[in-house]
């Protein structure tokens, strides 16, 4: 793809998520949960911890992107700020809980209005959810990229985030060797990866999104070169 390229597509990302139940303003019978430490993979080797910006609202059953975009874009509060809005799909001690993903939430103290919000335009949301401490979670959402070279993405709304085209999908277990090996044997600076796909022109292409405050192309080579030695 060509250098400079802007693209609009929608994908996943799938990743092991650090959870805490919201303590804030919410519904009864309700429960909402809180990305409490995002990017473990690089504030998890830092000092530095970022403020958790992501909220996870479960639902009785699951939405799909598009139910989750209508719903959200005729929320106001949420189309005057840009809310960022996903369907999320958790694997909680062995069953598919699905939520509603919401980020960049400008005020905390009105989830409770937020879901109200959706509850008048009929969502029902889970009266309970045991959480665990971690889980894997499948976010299907929109992102808006920059193709930067050979099979490497900018994400044009997350300057800290990149992309890497990956020949095939890994098992998580074999996901987390692969990234265990390429930081203990290269040079990259430190990021945090996640496994996803993006949906490009009816066929789904494999990625892996890495997270770094020190996000540049140069980065994104070294760890494809590495990517590509340990696949």
């Amino acid at each position: 793809m060509k250098p400079g390229k802007t693209l609009k597509v929608c994908g996943s990302i799938t990743k092991k998520e650090s959870l805490a139940k919201f303590t804030g303003s919410v519904l009864d019978h309700t429960t909402v949960a809180e990305a409490d430490h995002p990017y473990s993979g690089y504030y998890g080797r830092i000092p530095d911890k970022p403020k958790p910006n992501s909220l996870f609202l479960f639902t009785e059953r699951y939405y799909t992107l598009e139910e989750a975009l209508r719903l959200t874009q005729n929320i106001d509060i949420c189309a005057k700020n840009k809310v960022n809005v996903a369907s999320a799909i958790f694997l909680l001690k062995n069953h598919r809980v699905p939520a509603i993903r919401i980020r960049n939430f400008p005020d905390y103290q009105h989830v409770g209005m937020l879901q109200q919000c959706y509850i008048n335009q009929g969502v029902r949301f889970s009266r309970k959810v045991d959480l665990e401490n971690e889980a894997v979670v499948t976010v299907n959402k929109c992102f808006l990229l920059k193709s930067t070279d050979d099979g490497l993405y900018s994400d044009k709304n997350e300057k800290n985030e990149g992309y890497i085209k990956v020949p095939k999908r890994l098992e998580l277990l074999k996901f987390e060797e692969l990234f265990q090996n390429v930081r203990n044997n290269s040079n990259c600076l430190l990021f945090d990866a996640a496994m996803g796909g993006f949906i490009i022109d009816g066929f789904v292409e494999d990625i892996i999104r890495i997270y770094s405050d020190h996000l540049n192309t140069d980065l994104l080579k070294c760890i494809k070169t590495q990517i590509l030695k340990w696949m």
